[in-house]
């Protein structure tokens, strides 16, 4: 729909993008958009790291049997970093 000054309505700037609840709003769009894109950034480097590992296991003959085993000879020290040592090791038993 056009007004009569030939710009449409959403050409106007809208009021409730000045008000605090409308910023707000807006940021919070924003901060969702950066948090998907950071995931999936997230995901292809893991992707990327899974692939490597393929290769390089498959390159120099490390079973799963060694994989396995020298995932527990650290696992205390993946444990010490937090909560993410957890993850991996339920990724690693897949």
């Amino acid at each position: 729909m056009r007004a009569a000054s030939g710009l449409s309505v959403d050409d106007h700037h809208h009021p409730s993008h000045d008000s605090p609840t409308g910023r707000a709003i807006q940021a919070a769009a924003r901060q969702a958009q950066r948090a998907r894109r950071a995931e999936t950034v997230r995901l292809r480097q893991r992707a990327a790291l899974l692939e490597l590992l393929v290769q390089t296991m498959a390159e120099l003959h490390i079973s799963m049997a060694e994989l396995n085993a020298a995932r527990k000879a650290l696992a205390p020290a993946w444990r010490q970093v937090g909560d993410g040592g957890t993850s991996l090791d339920h990724d690693l038993e897949r």
